[in-house]
């Protein structure tokens, strides 16, 4: 009896924390992060970090052929998911896995070990598109982000992410729909 009991738990607890994530998520984006600058320092080992190794959690495969480094034309911004430190958003750029509108494209997230970036989250974990909001819930230190998924004028996929304390990790999917009249609703995903 009491090992069915705690299996049903189990299964509810998995089955609603789904839609009570999106309770909370605005029908509306929050502002961005304030663009910032990074040091030559700084930068180099990011750089160094998302071009070594194909296939390593940082490594991006970029889709840019003409000339030039990628790296140069990542966009950061301050990230304040922390009160105790800093922690930054990086974007592709334009050309480099950032779609034509402009919106979805590959992105990270990075703090600082010393001089070393630590990434908590990259395009490979599902990280992709762009910052909808970050949410008051604290997970290991860090609140929870959702990312938006340009689908077209009137859906937006969201991804709810949660930190466990080594990366960001998806943890809900849902979909932003809006009508002609401005009304707007989030449909949490099953399976996710």
């Amino acid at each position: 009896m009491r090992l069915t009991l705690l299996f049903l738990i189990s299964a509810l607890l998995a089955v609603f924390p789904q839609a009570d994530v999106w309770q909370n998520v605005n029908l509306e984006p929050d502002p961005q992060p304030n663009r910032v600058t990074v040091s030559k320092a700084q930068f180099a080992t990011i750089k160094k970090t998302l071009t070594a190794g194909k296939g390593t959690l940082g490594a991006w495969p970029c889709d840019v052929t003409d000339e030039g480094d990628w790296t140069q034309a990542l966009i950061f911004e301050d990230l304040p998911v922390s009160s105790t430190e800093k922690v930054l958003l990086m974007e592709a750029g334009p050309g480099c896995a950032r779609g034509g509108q402009g919106a979805n494209g590959a992105m990270w997230v990075v703090r600082f070990k010393g001089d070393k970036p630590v990434l908590l989250a990259t395009p490979q974990q599902k990280f992709n598109g762009w910052l909808y909001s970050i949410q008051p819930t604290v997970s290991h230190g860090l609140r929870d982000l959702v990312l938006g998924w340009h689908m077209g004028a009137s859906e937006t996929g969201l991804s709810y992410f949660r930190f466990d304390g080594a990366f960001y990790r998806p943890i809900g999917a849902a979909i932003l729909t809006g009508d002609a009249d401005g009304n707007a609703k989030i449909v949490p995903q099953k399976g996710n």
